[in-house]
């Protein structure tokens, strides 16, 4: 019986060392914890191209000038006043400009990984600047009646009346906060948003002519003005970025530009036959940029060595 006993304990003690073993056997084999690392936080520098398209409100209005009360009766001579002071009374064009185009650039920023929870965020502010170069234009027609006619005329006088709106923006650039969650080591996805500013130009051309038979007295009579402006105003938009390897990453991004206001005042002249002035109207122009950007880009990061966080 003590003979059994002994050598049950043997074999007990035997097999407990055996797995004691190989316990610390597997505990040494096992594959260590995956610790996610940091390849976001640094500066970069980067290029990108896209397309472009915008659709600006565009139009004018007139207010009445002084009458010229040199020669023929000036402002009381009928119906040529009239047909000056109609440039005033009608000149007045509402509409909009279609753009579209090619647009490129660089940008560089600069990001900050922040880990909260389970969840890792990526913060970062990036400027960028694109060189571009487009002219739309619209030529708007209308036919208007003259004031004062048939009253102060001989018939019932029309003008002719014709406006040519441009605009232009000739650079772009941005100036934003980013703000994104890791959809995966590789993967951010951001919104974005911040100041806009461009380098933009409107103008307009106006002409007028008098129907038959008023358009025998009367000459044509045109004007043309044009304002350049740096424009201000605000841009919002999302992305998705992948990190390639540490240093290179690709993006694609939309934006959009509320770029504000130019306004500018040209003078409109009326002439008789005799080249005498009559009258004139300044003709108001008013044009609101908007902007579309969709682009791709690609950066490279000067971030420091892959360390865990």
């Amino acid at each position: 019986m003590k003979a059994r006993f002994g050598w049950a304990l043997a074999l007990a003690m035997l097999l407990g060392s055996i797995g004691s073993a190989y316990a610390a056997d597997m505990a040494v084999k096992a594959p260590p914890p995956v610790v996610p690392v940091d390849m976001w936080t640094g500066g970069y520098v980067g290029l990108n191209a896209g397309y472009g398209w915008g659709r600006d409100s565009i139009g004018s209005t007139a207010a009445t000038g002084p009458c010229n009360t040199v020669g023929f009766g000036g402002c009381d001579l009928p119906p040529i006043n009239a047909v000056s002071q109609a440039s005033a009374a009608n000149l007045t064009f509402n509409n909009s400009i279609n753009r579209s185009r090619f647009i490129g650039g660089a940008q560089a920023g600069y990001n900050w990984l922040v880990r909260s929870g389970a969840s890792s965020w990526v913060l970062g502010v990036e400027a960028d600047f694109q060189g571009l170069s487009d002219s739309h234009s619209n030529t708007f027609t209308s036919t208007a009646p003259v004031p004062g006619c048939p009253a102060l005329c001989a018939t019932a006088f029309v003008v002719n009346q014709s406006a040519t709106l441009t605009d232009k923006i000739d650079t772009l650039g941005t100036l934003r906060g980013r703000a994104g969650i890791l959809a995966g080591p590789n993967t951010l996805l951001y919104v974005t948003g911040g100041l806009a500013f461009a380098s933009a130009t409107a103008s307009a051309s106006f002409t007028q002519t008098g129907a038959p038979p008023f358009g025998a007295v009367n000459q044509p009579f045109a004007a043309a003005g044009s304002i350049r402006k740096e424009l201000y105003g605000g841009t919002v938009g999302a992305g998705v970025e992948w990190k390639l390897s540490r240093g290179w990453s690709i993006k694609a991004e939309y934006l959009y530009a509320d770029l504000g206001s130019i306004s500018s005042n040209v003078n409109v002249l009326s002439t008789s036959t005799a080249g005498l002035i009559y009258s004139n109207a300044t003709a108001h122009i008013n044009t609101h940029f908007y902007e579309n950007i969709a682009r791709l880009g690609v950066n490279y990061s000067f971030a420091g060595p892959v360390v865990a966080y």
